[in-house]
């Protein structure tokens, strides 16, 4: 649980709040026998802090309240805020506070009651517990022993009336407690013990060493420790992989940031609890059978077990990663949880305020780089699998699994994040006030909750649980036992798992971290061996072989629905699930791929693939679904709503059918009642500026002057959000605060959006006046990034270095793409000279980094073409050449996604859609529409 910064202004009156029930419990320890005056001492004032702690949490918000009552009713009259504050204070330590409390608030002393009762027993049995099994503990590593020197309560969630892990300091070592079964722990190990026989403990994976006591149980404390070289490195992320394969085999989840210490080489899982987890059910999408089996097959892959990386997408945790193999320094935002704002002074109260996580101890060195060592984890998995899979052929899963056993393992129901955040709302003044009223609100919670959590408790019965549990400040814990049955139902679970499957989501899991970090990471350029030889014929053989491939990873519903497993770019960064319905990553740019396949076969520029019409009548039912079931959050030509009108402006360009350009209509009405909407983003890729163009174009398919004041919306937007200065216009966006260049997020996109608006007839003559001035001031600010010395433009984001790009999305690839679309519809020099350096960067740049549009050797390509176009003399253009280096290319290494490396990637612009796309457009007589600048077919610049 996420606790508030900055605790403690209200410490003197919940101390005596909560002072009489910790009374009793000096006078109950001293009876505890073989527990000394001293360690008395340590217990005593570890849980006195843990207690006042939790309770100033829950109850900070009541005194707030009652504050701000003091002084609006004339009680606190000091002429400072502070004096103010220290008259409250001493306020709310007298008798008549404490009746007027009791009369406000009718369960509030009941509920400290419970909850100091819970602690205070929880406590004891600690205590009891300890004393009994101190001599017991030098069986742990390293003897720990001797006298109770520091306890830490609270090292996680407390359940089960207060109870919680904790943690001794001993005169001789350190152990844990944990106030649950350890037979599960002890179980594992021996399972490890087995699995691999004859290797040393200090090089495989295992749990710490138990001692086991009925109901509870001592582990081994497990000392951080980072690596010692690359060798130990490359062990440690091979290690990650055999845990995953382990925890494929006995349906691990829960395997968080917390749970995993690296100890040198070696992963130590340190609360390996939830095993055996059955695969809830799921309602139907609504979005086709072929979404239903996709996300199926990703909820029972290793993406399960909460190791590897994955981005939450709850309210207050957006964005996050805990996974144990995630959670990368400098890749986490910072999370927002309730502060006590002006503490000290009658003004205080409570607001967010977002704080740096603390670095876990899962990491086996200060700055880990994932993305070195990927092929390490994958190698891992699929050398322990198939290790796994000869046993079971050899003794059966079924006896390798039989120490589990009679285990009792936690069955974890919801994220423990939505139970925080109903124990927050339980104890808010209103709930305490009110509490039946409260009672029956958490309830509709958890109700709907369970609508969008698949497996959380949904009976009557069990929701009074939960909320009795919260009442007392406990998060709500199940649990199951594993029997003959439990064991034999996930040995069945795992000996069906697609295992090219299950490498494909690690390797594209661990990508998505990988794409989630702006620092810049290494890259391996692999330059073609050109070959001039037979290029239509080649490019048609790559671009039949590409379609065969992506027809071949589709996910197929017996509806005759068509989607794909894939890292897709979402909300909060990259991740792993079913494609959603944008142009970028998503669904729609497949399907335009295909149209676009179906369209050159028929003018024969392309070979004919059997059924992609059908794999495109199924991708088109699955991205209709998903854009009128799943609301659609962001605006822009690329990731928001109107990437959505230039997919079906495009599909119907291509094919001609009339449903489609009404649905174009549709998702534009969409746009339409969306943009007076707040807007923090604004680019090109998510925001106002990506609603331009697409407009525009439908606007010209339509001859329906509407779209054009969507288009003049977008404008005003970005007029009003500018930020002018003597460098020229940018924009400071909630994901650039900063304000940066290039075509993606950047000055070049928004000039060139505002540059389009300005040259339509869209809005008043005096509005295009303005819209071209500010694209200019725009194009001045991209100018200032501009170095001599290397010929290109430098990368503004803040934590990247010095560094220059030849990428579309923030590189010399879109600022030169942009100036060739408006030198040939404006014919002005400035276009021109820029065109002409963004052409001399790539080409200095060179081939073979990676076959994609947005950031790989596909944009530039593009470039080059529009380029050698306007100006074939300065450029010297030789098609064949690249044309060559990029077929040769493709046969010698294959696709190679570059940020995402060998994750299958079916998208447009970062994947396999991509460079179908621009084998097609290699004929010298396609006209294809070109994503990256959304353009319409057969519309300039080439």
């Amino acid at each position: 649980m996420a606790e508030t910064p900055g605790s403690g202004w209200f410490e003197r009156p919940v101390v005596k709040l909560v002072e009489p029930f910790l009374a009793g419990l000096g006078a109950r320890l001293g009876a505890v026998r073989g527990l000394g005056a001293a360690e008395r001492n340590v217990v005593c004032a570890a849980a006195t802090a843990r207690l006042n702690e939790r309770a100033q949490l829950l109850l900070n918000r009541l005194l707030l309240l009652e504050l701000h009552a003091a002084t609006m009713t004339g009680r606190l009259d000091a002429p400072d805020e502070r004096e103010r504050w220290a008259q409250f204070l001493d306020l709310s330590c007298t008798t008549a506070f404490d009746e007027h409390l009791r009369r406000r608030y009718p369960t509030l002393y009941a509920r400290l009651a419970t909850l100091c009762q819970f602690h205070s027993d929880a406590v004891l049995t600690l205590a009891q517990r300890f004393a009994a099994d101190r001599e017991a503990l030098v069986e742990l590593p390293g003897a720990p022993g001797g006298e109770l020197r520091a306890l830490t309560l609270g090292a996680g969630d407390s359940h089960r009336g207060g109870q919680a892990v904790a943690r001794l300091d001993l005169a001789y070592g350190t152990v844990m407690y944990k106030p649950r079964s350890v037979q599960v722990d002890s179980a594992l190990e021996s399972v490890l013990e087995r699995i691999f026989d004859g290797t040393l403990d200090s090089e495989r994976i295992r749990v710490p060493r138990v001692l086991a006591r009925d109901g509870y149980g001592w582990t081994e404390f497990v000392e951080h420790r980072y690596c010692d070289g690359d060798a130990e490195l490359s062990r440690f992320y091979r290690n990650l992989g055999h845990w995953l394969a382990v925890m494929r085999l006995v349906g691990g989840t829960d395997l968080h940031s917390e749970n995993l210490v690296a100890h040198g080489p070696v992963p130590v899982v340190v609360d390996a609890e939830s095993l055996f987890a059955p695969d809830p059910p799921v309602p139907p999408s609504q979005r086709g059978q072929a979404v239903d089996a996709a996300a199926e097959l990703i909820r029972r892959t290793v993406l399960r077990t909460g190791l590897l990386p994955v981005r939450s997408s709850g309210l207050l945790m957006a964005g996050l990663d805990i996974s144990a193999a995630g959670a990368l320094p400098e890749q986490q935002p910072k999370v927002p949880v309730p502060t006590i704002v002006d503490g000290g002074t009658s003004a205080a109260r409570l607001g967010m305020t977002e704080i740096e996580l603390d670095v876990a101890k899962n990491h086996p060195s200060p700055k880990p780089v994932l993305s070195l060592y990927w092929d390490e984890v994958v190698g891992g998995f699929k050398d322990l699998t198939e290790r796994l899979r000869r046993m079971d052929a050899s003794v059966g899963a079924a006896s390798l699994l039989s120490p589990f056993a009679g285990c009792e393992v936690r069955r974890v129901r919801r994220p423990t994040q939505a139970y925080v955040e109903v124990i927050r709302m339980l104890w808010h003044p209103a709930s305490l006030h009110d509490e039946p009223t409260a009672m029956t609100r958490a309830r509709d919670i958890l109700r709907r909750n369970a609508e969008v959590t698949p497996g959380a408790p949904t009976e009557p019965s069990l929701l009074e649980q939960e909320v009795t549990d919260m009442l007392a400040g406990d998060v709500p814990f199940f649990t199951a036992h594993v029997d003959e049955a439990l064991i034999t139902e996930t040995v069945a679970g795992w000996r069906s798992a697609d295992f090219s499957l299950e490498e494909m989501t690690i390797q594209g899991t661990l990508v998505t971290a990988y794409l989630n970090e702006l620092a810049p990471q290494p890259r391996d350029k692999v330059p073609p061996s050109p070959k001039p030889e037979r290029l239509d014929r080649r490019r048609r053989t790559l671009a039949a072989t590409l379609v065969r491939q992506l027809q071949d990873a589709a996910v197929r519903g017996s509806d005759g629905t068509v989607t794909w497993i894939s890292p897709v770019l979402a909300e909060h960064g990259w991740a792993i699930r079913p494609l959603e319905a944008n142009v970028y990553s998503g669904q729609g740019g497949v399907a335009v791929c295909l149209a676009e396949y179906l369209h050159e076969v028929r003018h024969g520029r392309a070979d004919e693939v059997a059924g992609v019409e059908d794999t495109l009548r199924g991708a088109l039912v699955v991205l209709r679904a998903t854009e009128d079931v799943v609301p659609t959050k962001r605006l822009g030509a690329f990731l928001g709503v109107a990437s959505q009108v230039w997919t079906w402006s495009t599909l119907h360009d291509l094919l001609g059918e009339p449903w489609m350009l009404e649905r174009a209509r549709a998702r534009a009405r969409v746009l339409e009642q969306r943009m007076p909407e707040e807007d923090r983003l604004l680019d090109m890729l998510d925001g106002s500026a990506g609603v331009i163009v697409p407009l525009l174009n439908l606007a010209e398919q339509t001859g329906e002057e509407r779209w054009l004041h969507v288009a003049v919306a977008a404008g005003r937007r970005l007029e009003d959000s500018a930020t002018r200065d003597s460098e020229g216009a940018r924009w400071c966006t909630s994901m650039f605060p900063e304000g940066i260049g290039g075509f993606a997020h950047g000055a070049t996109g928004f000039g060139w959006a505002l540059a389009r608006l300005g040259l339509s007839g869209a809005g008043t003559e005096f509005e295009r006046k303005r819209w071209l001035h500010l694209a200019e001031r725009a194009f001045d600010f991209e100018e200032s990034l501009y170095r001599q010395e290397p010929g290109n433009w430098l990368d503004a984001r803040t934590g990247v270095g010095v560094r220059f790009l030849t990428n579309w999305c923030h590189g010399s690839t879109g600022i030169g793409l942009a100036a060739c679309d408006l030198h040939v519809r404006t014919r002005e020099s400035r276009h021109l000279d820029v065109a002409t350096r963004a052409c001399a960067a790539g080409l200095r740049e060179g081939f073979g980094w990676s076959h994609t549009l947005c950031h790989g050797d596909l944009g530039m390509w593009e470039l080059l073409n529009a380029g050698a176009r306007l100006d074939p003399g300065a450029l010297t253009p030789d098609h064949d050449a690249w044309d060559a280096a990029i077929l040769s290319g493709l046969e010698e290494h294959g696709p190679v996604g570059g940020w995402s490396k060998d994750a299958f990637t079916p998208g447009l612009m970062p994947g396999m859609g991509g460079i179908i796309h621009l084998l097609l457009r290699m004929h010298p007589e396609s006209h294809l529409a070109s994503p990256l600048l959304l353009s319409r077919r057969g519309s300039v610049p080439g």
